[in-house]
């Protein structure tokens, strides 16, 4: 079993992060406004806490669950990089992805493999959660998609990157 002493602070920080970074990643995948955004990334965080809370016999969920500080961010600015706004969207997914195969590489060398597969478990549900939040596409939430081939494709490659 995992304890939060046996990650340094900043591997803390990531694997708190990261589920976060899967989230908005969908978003950025196939942006559609402001408010579909927010319910995207609400849907994530949500699964992050109902899934934390509802495994707490994973030790190392128990921890990340039992942490209230508040984690250090990176700058957004340079997670955006320069360039339109579809660019930015790129950097950030690249960087999501990053973080994704860089916790699983983590959790993989620290935690057991039952925490591991959890872990890499929790990423894949706030992708689909995020992903099944808004509808795509359409006019004022009449027609449109639940998943679109963006976001799908975003998921196909965190599910990749977990590996």
């Amino acid at each position: 079993m995992t304890k939060r002493v046996e990650f340094t602070p900043e591997e803390w920080t990531l694997l708190r992060v990261t589920p976060s970074f899967v989230a908005v990643g969908v978003s950025a995948a196939d942006a559609s406004g402001l408010f579909s955004s927010i319910r995207e990334a609400l849907a994530g965080a949500r699964e992050v806490m109902t899934t934390l809370n509802k495994k707490r016999d994973i030790e190392l969920f128990s921890e990340i669950a039992a942490d209230r500080s508040a984690p250090k961010l990176p700058d957004i600015d340079t997670l955006l990089g320069e360039g339109s706004n579809d660019q930015q969207m790129e950097h950030f997914k690249s960087a999501a992805l990053e973080r994704v195969t860089s916790s699983m590489a983590l959790v993989r060398r620290k935690a057991s493999t039952s925490e591991t597969e959890a872990y890499r478990d929790l990423l894949f549900r706030v992708a689909e959660r995020a992903a099944h939040a808004s509808k795509e596409g359409g006019f004022f939430g009449i027609g449109g998609v639940r998943v679109s081939d963006k976001e799908r494709a975003f998921i196909d490659l965190v599910k990749t990157a977990a590996v």
